[in-house]
């Protein structure tokens, strides 16, 4: 089990009445200043209707059973469930249903592994983190309650995107409180370049960018359920058409289900996020734009079905996009949901599998993805869910022996998974909000990656810690609150041109303080 005593130094919880990084910021002296600037008015965001899934009430983090299923999910054979048994040192489960447990794991004890790595790499992480702030021109809106394990539970603050360019800036999409998406560049060195309106009334639901500078929004209309790929020259100007998304079966109805992601590779835009069928059903459509002309094609237009939570990389060493996604039932279930019902961690739709996890059908499901690192050849993929092996039904899940660990896959070429090693093994806690990002310290030649993930509660705290390619721990994970956050669930983590792995959050719904991280390679930053 990983040592989590908490931080002295933490005197303020993230949902606390103050921002709690801003005593440490001031004693690491890393704040970049803070322009003050007016809020918008409050918009309520809605978390919409889940019709066909049945509804639940808000029943927090890892909350309450669901409702009963309706008639289900459409589309999808039932995959065959992945072989061998669930590893590591997790608590044991109950019996087996008909299905194996996950992809076999080796169950690395998370916090636990030998310290080494990379050349100069350091004993204690937060020697390299730099932390910025800078003020932004309206107050974030809050996040939305979401299916997450088991029940629903509040994303906390709506989602922010983090992109580094090739000129060693960042640009930062999120959605203000008084409506309208906005993007703020930040400077390498933590100042604010610029910021500006993408759309007065449109919600920021992923951002992208182009190694030549060029970008896009991923921006969608609440009220009218309409989604668009706005897109951007290098200098910032809109270019010519805006792209809408569409499928005539289905719409992206609200986010309160699944998530969107938007990511550049090989001249176009891939888009990947939940949508509503008309005749009442959950699941999530892949798209493309062209990035020189905006002309749209589709992926696929009903994929995983319900589709719980989504991640969407692209490789350039493969030329290879990763569509990843969480389902609670279709594919893998086959027969009675009230019996039968499974879900899963799938890859590209239905291509390959990463594991088995609990669900029902009905919204409830026992896993959520966390985010994707680009490896060498292929991916670097982290989540939550439970180590015990599959049990099937919409009564399966057991929270005394299914509690949630960090799982560690690395997916090939071809969008195959390896068995899933577990990083933390931590009966009694539920870890969640997982993130993962290259990092090559400045003389060292060893692959590894920074992975990130939260402990849920008051405080919620946050673990950063250094992992070999095959997801061993390089140094114990440690405890970093006191000096960083991220979000719920918005795969925060990039790699910058340098190296450094960069991330920006905002302490709190209506915050008008753009927080931004960066773990330092010590190499510079060459536009």
């Amino acid at each position: 089990m990983n040592a989590r005593g908490l931080s002295n130094v933490r005197t303020a919880q993230l949902e606390g009445e103050r921002d709690p990084w801003s005593a440490a910021r001031r004693r690491r002296s890393l704040q970049a200043g803070v322009l003050a600037l007016g809020c918008g008015a409050v918009l309520s965001l809605g978390c919409g209707s889940d019709s066909g899934g049945g509804h639940l009430g808000d029943a927090g983090l890892f909350g309450g059973s669901g409702g009963d299923a309706g008639s289900g999910a459409s589309g999808g054979n039932g995959a065959s469930s992945g072989s061998g048994a669930s590893g590591g040192d997790g608590a044991s489960g109950g019996d087996a249903g008909s299905g194996a447990g996950g992809s076999g794991a080796t169950g690395a004890s998370g916090g636990n592994g030998a310290s080494g790595g990379s050349g100069g790499a350091p004993q204690n992480l937060t020697d390299r983190i730099e932390v910025s702030t800078v003020g932004v021109g309206q107050g974030v809106a809050g996040g939305v309650s979401n299916w997450r394990i088991w029940g629903r539970g509040s994303l906390h603050v709506a989602p922010v995107f983090t992109v580094p360019r090739g000129d060693c800036s960042t640009l930062v999409c999120y959605t203000a409180q008084g409506g309208g998406a906005r993007l703020v560049e930040v400077s390498h060195e933590g100042a604010r370049v610029s910021e500006q309106e993408l759309h007065a009334s449109r919600v920021c639901r992923g951002l992208a960018a182009a190694p030549d500078g060029s970008y896009a929004a991923l921006l969608w209309d609440s009220s009218a359920q309409r989604i668009y790929v706005h897109r951007y020259g290098a200098a910032g100007a809109a270019l010519s058409p805006i792209t809408e998304l569409t499928n005539s079966d289905n719409k992206p109805t609200d986010f309160g289900i699944g998530e969107s992601r938007l990511e550049y590779g090989n001249g176009r835009y891939g888009a990947y996020y939940h949508v509503h069928s008309n005749d009442g059903h959950e699941g999530d459509t892949l798209k493309w734009v062209d990035a020189a002309t905006g002309a749209e094609s589709t992926g696929w237009g009903w994929g995983c079905s319900h589709s719980m939570s989504n991640l969407l990389r692209y490789n350039p060493a493969g030329q290879q996009f990763m569509p990843a996604c969480v389902t609670d039932c279709y594919p893998g279930t086959n027969g009675s949901f009230a019996t039968n019902s499974q879900g899963g961690i799938y890859l590209n739709h239905r291509t390959s599998k990463v594991m088995d996890v609990n669900a029902g059908c009905n919204g409830s499901v026992a896993g959520e993805l966390g985010g994707a690192a680009l490896a060498p050849a292929g991916f670097k993929l982290v989540f939550n869910a439970h180590q015990a092996p599959l049990t099937l039904g919409q009564q399966s899940y057991d929270r005394t022996t299914m509690n949630q660990d960090i799982g560690f896959a690395s997916i090939g070429g071809s969008l195959e998974s390896s068995p899933v090693v577990w990083l933390t093994s931590t009966p009694g806690v539920d870890e969640a909000d997982a993130t993962i990002a290259r990092w090559q310290p400045s003389g060292g030649a060893a692959e590894e990656y920074l992975v990130g993930y939260a402990v849920p509660g008051s405080p919620y705290t946050y673990w950063l810690g250094r992992v070999s390619p095959n997801g061993e721990w390089l140094a114990p994970a440690e405890d970093v609150s006191h000096v960083v956050g991220w979000g719920r669930r918005d795969d925060p983590f990039r790699t910058d041109k340098n190296g450094d792995v960069v991330w920006s959050w905002f302490s709190g719904p209506g915050s008008t303080e753009l927080h931004q991280a960066r773990v330092k390679t010590g190499a510079s930053c060459t536009p």
